[in-house]
């Protein structure tokens, strides 16, 4: 009787807290450590034999067992069956994003927008161009390729279509473990994300599938973090790379305004006033060289060339000056004029009470200007 008892019990347990939830949702977990197909049959192999001079309430309470193990062998094939049912799309959607929610709960999720940050702040100096964010997708693609995320499929693809017009692969460098079959994690890759519009987006249902059909896989909750990680960032390059383009588009679209006439003495005046402070004598290279007559001709000659429309429109907003003097300085230390880091450069300087790191961050920005180029001829010349 007990035995009976506790065989209804786990029936019921099974019923609750599995077969009802398998049968409305794509679970992960239901079946990692146990194979329902087999344990009906185990189950049943289980029945209780009835002894010839057995009396009458044992063979009842036997009867009884045997039923109780039916019962329970067929619900256990029932929540087999169901986990390796087809399943609609909408449980694959919210199995996705079931698993997206507890990535973004994550440390992980936390660190890789943290990493993001620092990239995009020490590497591009808090303005990543396009190229700069191509560049960065392709590098975290490679990173997921590097992990194995889809070994499995790459291993089975036989003939791997190849996107030539999406990702190009042929820029890695020879050396590059991956410049091989880069292509083939990348059509796994496919299998479960669209190339839209130069971007890549996640399909949820098949993310989804392919996190069910996986999750018996060697490394499989860690396949799937990291799949979701390296996508994270990719999508954080890409919506920054979105901003970018649509800024540009709407400056472009924009109704030009009217000339306005451009200011070149007030940024002439202030550009040598600057180069004849006591910080530049502490840091130029060769004072002999680099005087007060060196830079006031460095700044008219600045002035005069194809870049004084640009400088000076920059000159024109307020909030611009501060930038486009760190630039200039950044620039004049990037050639040879001045010694030191942009750190220790930054702290003789005494700008609005700014900050050195700020002023520091500034003169890296100028590497991207295109008077750059001008200067770094200029000093060659």
């Amino acid at each position: 009787m007990g035995l009976a008892a506790d065989i209804a019990e786990v029936v019921q347990t099974l019923q609750d807290q599995v077969l009802q939830h398998v049968s409305q949702e794509a679970v992960l977990d239901a079946d990692i450590d146990i194979d329902y197909a087999e344990m009906s049959e185990k189950t049943l192999a289980q029945e209780l034999s009835v002894q010839p001079d057995s009396d009458d309430v044992i063979r009842d309470q036997t009867r009884l067992v045997n039923e109780a193990l039916g019962v329970l062998s067929n619900l256990l094939c029932q929540i087999s069956e169901e986990l390796e049912r087809s399943r609609k799309p909408e449980e694959y959607v919210r199995l996705y994003e079931a698993e997206l929610k507890r990535y973004n709960s994550s440390r992980t999720a936390r660190n890789a927008k943290k990493n993001y940050d620092k990239w995009r702040d020490n590497e591009c100096y808090g303005e990543p161009s396009p190229d700069d964010l191509e560049g960065y997708r392709m590098c975290k693609l490679l990173r997921m390729f590097e992990k194995k995320v889809f070994e499995d499929k790459v291993s089975k693809n036989q003939r791997p279509r190849r996107y030539p017009n999406e990702i190009d692969f042929g820029q890695i460098d020879d050396e590059h473990p991956l410049k091989k079959t880069a292509y083939k994690h990348y059509f796994a890759l496919r299998k479960m994300v669209d190339f839209k519009d130069g971007y890549l987006v996640i399909d949820p249902v098949h993310v989804g599938q392919h996190f069910y059909v996986s999750r018996k896989d060697p490394n499989a909750k860690v396949n799937r973090t990291n799949f979701l990680k390296y996508m994270h960032k990719i999508h954080l390059a890409q919506e920054e790379h979105r901003r970018i383009v649509a800024a540009q588009a709407e400056a472009a679209n924009s109704p030009k305004e009217e000339q306005v006439e451009l200011n070149y003495f007030a940024p002439e005046k202030n550009l040598k006033k600057l180069m004849s402070e006591e910080w530049f004598g502490m840091v130029v290279t060769d004072d002999k060289k680099y005087t007060k007559k060196w830079t006031d001709s460095f700044i008219e000659d600045l002035m005069a060339s194809e870049w004084r429309d640009h400088i000076a429109s920059d000159w024109a907003i307020k909030e611009k000056r501060l930038t486009l003097k760190c630039m200039i300085i950044g620039v004049l230390k990037d050639a040879g004029v001045l010694r030191g880091s942009y750190n220790s450069i930054a702290r003789l300087l005494d700008m609005d009470d700014e900050n050195p790191a700020t002023l520091a961050k500034y003169m890296g920005l100028g590497k991207k200007q295109g008077f750059s180029e001008w200067i770094s001829d200029y000093m060659n010349s």
